[in-house]
Parts: structure tokens; C-alpha cells; sequence
């Protein structure tokens, strides 16, 4: 994907880790450009006092031209700002799902899941939650009975919300990305977020973000009954 500037081609946790870097070298630059402009400024105030040392006005194309490159500094910095809050407001939301998960996806239609009603039981949050285990899905094992009570313990990992299936192979040379092989089986714990990244976990438990366009999701709804 080509390099673009606010660094969306690239995942969520690599693009704010970037921003973070590229935010940084900018204030070196500017603290550089700043105290540049301090030394000609002083050196301008010794010229004007002792002209015999120097003409003050040779100094002002320097100090014009310090002045751009911290004006333009500065605007970079306040865009790569606005980019970074954007990512980790996401990223924050993406925390809060955790507890709505079940709400979000499970409350269109009828409540008699074998997983019990979690919506309409409010007290059942402060009882040992049920651990039955689910109804295997096909094509998938059915190795976590304990996956859609995973949000009411914030140490245990994110519910699985549904399968996929990759319709291409990718490398996931990116920080945070799954390598993943074509026709592979994932759990999807996370819906893309409208960045084009969708949070999976391979059967083997590592979890990482996935490009959505590579895969064919099956999202499931729990809430119907089977």
C-alpha cells in the first residue's frame, strides 16, 4: 500500500506508535527552528547596537525564512495531533465496546439463548455468570465454552463475535497485523470500525488485526436462538 501521510494504510496500534514518532521528530525540528530564531534575533540586536560588527538587515532573509519553517512546523504538528486523538479516540472506543458487546449484537429478537438472557437479567452480572457451553458453529471448533461470558471479567480476552473466512492470504509484516492463509478460519472479536481493519483471533489464540476486504465475515447472532 503506498506510504500516506496521516498513516492510515496502516492498522490501528502501528499508525498511532507512527504518529507518535513522526509528532516527536517534528518538535525536535521545531525546538531547532526556535532556537535558531532566538540566535539571530539576538545577533540582530548586537548588529543594531554595534553596526560597525554587522548589517542587521542581512540577517532578516534568515530570519524570514526560520520564521516559515515554524509556522509550517507548527501546522504539521497540529495536524498530526488531530490525527493521533482521532486514533486513540477510536482506540478508547473500541475499549468501551467490551462492555457492550453482548447488548450491541444480541438484542434484535427473541432472548432464550443457551447462554441465558444477559440483557434482561440485570442482577446476573453479580452472580457467577452461566458456563454452558455454546452450540458448536460449522465449520468450528468448539474449543471456548467460555467466550460470550468473557465480558464480565476485563482480564479475560474479547468475546468472539464471529468467523471469518480469508479469501486471499496476507503477511502481516505490519506491527499488530495477522499473517494469515487463504481459505483460514478466524474468530472475528471486533467489527471493523470504518478504518478497514477487523480485530481477529486464529484458533491458536494469537489475535491481530486483519484487512476486512481480505475476508468473507459471518457475524453471529445470538440472541435467535439455534
Amino acid at each position: 500500500a503506498p506510504s500516506l501521510e496521516d498513516f492510515s494504510h496502516l492498522p490501528p496500534e502501528q499508525r498511532r506508535k507512527k504518529l507518535q514518532q513522526k509528532l516527536d521528530e517534528l518538535n525536535r525540528e521545531l525546538q531547532k527552528e526556535t532556537d535558531q530564531r532566538d540566535a539571530l534575533n539576538k545577533m540582530k540586536d548586537v548588529y543594531e547596537k554595534n553596526p560597525q560588527m554587522g548589517d542587521p538587515s542581512s540577517l532578516q532573509p534568515k530570519l524570514s525564512e526560520t520564521n516559515c519553517n515554524i509556522q509550517r512546523l507548527r501546522s504539521k504538528i497540529h495536524k498530526n495531533e488531530s490525527w493521533l486523538s482521532e486514533v486513540e479516540g477510536k482506540q478508547s472506543s473500541r475499549g468501551d465496546r467490551r462492555l457492550s458487546a453482548d447488548n450491541h449484537h444480541h438484542t434484535p429478537h427473541g432472548r432464550e439463548s443457551p447462554e441465558g438472557s444477559y440483557t434482561d437479567d440485570t442482577n446476573q452480572e453479580h452472580h457467577t455468570p452461566l458456563r454452558r457451553p455454546n452450540p458448536s458453529q460449522p465449520g468450528l471448533p468448539n474449543h471456548d465454552p467460555h467466550e460470550f461470558d468473557d465480558e464480565f471479567d476485563d482480564d479475560d480476552p474479547l468475546p468472539v463475535i464471529g468467523h471469518c473466512k480469508a479469501l486471499y492470504s496476507f503477511d502481516g509484516k505490519d506491527e499488530g497485523t495477522l499473517v494469515m492463509a487463504e481459505n483460514e478460519i478466524l474468530y472475528i472479536i471486533e467489527e471493523d470500525k470504518g478504518d478497514g481493519w477487523t480485530r481477529a483471533r486464529k484458533q491458536s489464540g494469537e489475535e491481530g488485526y486483519i484487512p476486512t476486504s481480505y475476508v468473507e465475515i459471518t457475524i453471529e447472532r445470538h440472541g435467535k436462538g439455534s
